[in-house]
């Protein structure tokens, strides 16, 4: 029984979904590193990158635990073998253990945001778009607004807190790299930004959209294409290294794992919507994979063996993403 109640907190967290908020923060957090980091060892950065990765994890959590026990009336109809349901957790306890993980986000991201208070504002922003998310979910098709806007939130997070020390003490605050195998543009980090936080909000406004009839025997109620519109709007978006007048060849390494896997879920769609909603939230990972082309070539870290290897940082976004399918056995993604 203790087994099965553990099982549930898992389940109940959607944990196999964490690896992608984690790939998300990261991705943030290094765009702004490379175009403003100069050289300054990255090291110095990674206590704040921690308790930012800590503050979203419980955010999350608290948003999956804030779903279900707003959805425990509807889960006792249609699904009575989950959880709150069937008795093994009482919907109290979520509910409290909800409430703990919105404080424990709060605590951790208050600290993160002593240099940039930004960062504070934008944690209490994903904060209220989860609950207003969990109030209209299964109201309004507009839900997908609050939902893709938790993902673009965590982009703008990661890049403000990465900003608050860059810019501190930094030789090159400008926002362009001192130098790269990349021409980008001085002053368009900010536009980037903006293209991706669009990029990822209309990818996973796109997957939610398609997630509110994963419980229903029809089809889709709309045309396919514009699913398609909205998860391949950031093949768009997060290629922006494409504006250099001398993109890197290997930037295509980072381009088909995106292509091929969302490819391959869409036509998985057909038979099956949780199928597709799966694999689509742990192509998040791939989707911050394609801005990796950008990152790679002109991100200073102080590793050498790292800067002088950059391809390595996809390691980064796939190594997330393989966590994900693997957590995708013992807990669903949806």
């Amino acid at each position: 029984m203790r087994g099965q109640r553990f099982l549930d907190l898992l389940a109940i967290g959607r944990v196999s979904n964490l690896p992608t908020v984690w790939s998300n923060m990261v991705t943030g957090f290094l765009l702004a590193w490379a175009f403003s980091g100069g050289h300054k060892a990255f090291i110095g950065a990674l206590p704040l990158l921690l308790l930012l990765l800590l503050g979203t994890t419980f955010a999350y959590l608290f948003g999956t635990f804030l779903n279900d026990w707003k959805d425990a009336e509807f889960d006792e109809r249609h699904r009575p073998e989950r959880a709150i349901p069937s008795g093994r957790w009482s919907r109290k306890t979520i509910g409290l253990i909800s409430a703990g993980f919105a404080l424990a986000s709060l605590g951790c991201l208050l600290p993160a945001g002593s240099r940039q208070p930004f960062v504070p504002l934008l944690g209490t922003a994903l904060l209220a778009a989860i609950i207003i998310y969990t109030a209209l979910h299964k109201r309004t098709p507009f839900a997908i607004i609050p939902m893709g806007m938790c993902r673009s939130l965590l982009y703008l997070m990661g890049y403000c807190a990465a900003v608050s020390i860059t810019v501190e003490n930094s030789g090159n605050a400008t926002g362009k790299p001192d130098s790269s195998i990349l021409t980008i543009p001085e002053g368009s980090t900010i536009l980037i930004l903006v293209l991706m936080a669009v990029g990822i909000f209309s990818y996973v406004a796109g997957l939610t959209l398609a997630a509110r009839y994963e419980s229903r025997a029809t089809e889709l109620p709309f045309p396919r294409i514009i699913l398609w519109a909205f998860i391949f709007l950031c093949v768009l978006t997060h290629t922006w290294w494409w504006i250099s007048q001398h993109p890197s060849i290997p930037a295509l390494f980072y381009l088909l794992p995106f292509l091929f896997w969302t490819v391959q879920s869409l036509f998985i769609l057909r038979k099956s919507i949780p199928g597709f909603v799966s694999r689509a939230l742990a192509g998040l990972c791939l989707l911050d994979l394609l801005a990796f082309a950008g990152i790679a070539p002109i991100i200073h870290t102080g590793w050498h063996a790292l800067d002088s290897a950059p391809l390595c940082l996809a390691f980064i976004p796939l190594s997330c993403f393989l966590f994900s399918i693997l957590l995708q056995r013992i807990a669903p993604a949806t």
